[in-house]
């Protein structure tokens, strides 16, 4: 007996997500660019959830696309469906030997000031579940995040990289300070004028070519900076400062990796940029309990730890 093909009206768990897509971006050219798929391909999937389910969803126009009444129906019910069965993955994926697993992914400066005392905290709750920690810089963090690899992550992101798919929680706003060795000549500068013929280390993503560090200099009309070094993490950028007579632009976090001894902060007249710590999470992605619980208590950990830094 021949097998029949399969009924192209039936309603996919795919569907629904593309219907909240071009929902949530008012546009199915954008919803297509945020799911990473063509826009032939978006609308065809939605035209087959309205085929399924016998009701015209969405009224496009060249303005973009907004909800019939059928459509404001059924967006609450998808959006639940869509989580209960994050929910149900989430708790099958996440057991390795029968134990639940919490993944995060911190920067740096989380790393050295938040993922301690909130793991402490947590583990202090739950001491049967695996916590899986990874670190680097923000645009690591954020594919990783964005692929469903971490349930969330704490780090400093572009503005310009974040988007609506992501639920965004400020934890912190700090100025950075100009570091360098505690014999660097330039240690005494009072102007960012007098470090114009410095040589600098940068610090953040590889492949990011504009820095907070020629920021500054441009924000005040000066040349600069002499670039010599590219470091993702500051905390490596901070130990090649303390072995010459370079400068770096950091969070004021010396006393959390030791250096106080070893470095000297330079404070010159003008104000340097200001750096933001992120909490994010996936929208669409339901947090296990465990989850759910650390995310909490690094919120309340970060808002206190960060804003002394």
């Amino acid at each position: 007996m021949a097998l029949r093909p399969a009924d192209e009206s039936k309603l996919t768990l795919q569907q629904l997500r593309d219907f909240i897509l071009a929902v949530e971006h008012g546009s199915l050219r954008r919803a297509a660019l945020c799911a990473q798929q063509s826009q032939v391909s978006l609308t065809k999937s939605i035209k087959r959830l309205e085929l399924s389910l016998g009701a015209d969803l969405l009224i496009r126009n060249s303005r973009g696309v907004t909800l019939t009444p059928s459509g404001e129906r059924l967006l609450p019910r998808a959006r639940l469906i869509l989580s209960e069965v994050a929910l149900v993955e989430a708790e099958a994926s996440m057991k390795p030997h029968g134990r639940p697993v919490v993944s995060l992914g911190v920067s740096p400066l989380a790393a050295l000031v938040v993922a301690p005392p909130a793991l402490k905290e947590f583990r202090g709750r739950y001491r049967d579940v695996i916590v899986r920690c990874g670190n680097g810089p923000y645009s690591k963090l954020l594919a990783e995040l964005l692929a469903g690899n971490l349930d969330f992550v704490v780090c400093p992101v572009l503005s310009s990289e974040l988007d609506d798919s992501l639920t965004v929680d400020v934890l912190s706003s700090h100025e950075s300070v100009i570091v360098s060795s505690t014999s660097n000549p330039l240690r005494h500068a009072t102007s960012l004028r007098e470090l114009t013929e410095a040589e600098w280390i940068i610090n953040g993503p590889l492949d990011r070519f504009s820095t907070s560090t020629a920021t500054m200099f441009q924000q005040y009309g000066l040349n600069g900076p002499k670039v010599v070094m590219h470091c993702e993490s500051f905390v490596d950028a901070i130990a090649h400062v303390t072995q010459s007579n370079l400068l770096s632009l950091c969070p004021p976090c010396l006393e959390a990796i030791g250096v106080t001894e070893k470095v000297s902060i330079i404070k010159v007249a003008e104000k340097p940029p200001t750096q933001t710590i992120l909490l994010l999470r996936r929208k669409d992605r339901v947090l296990s309990k465990h989850a759910f619980t650390l995310y909490e208590i690094i919120k309340k950990i970060g808002n206190s730890q960060l804003s002394r830094t």
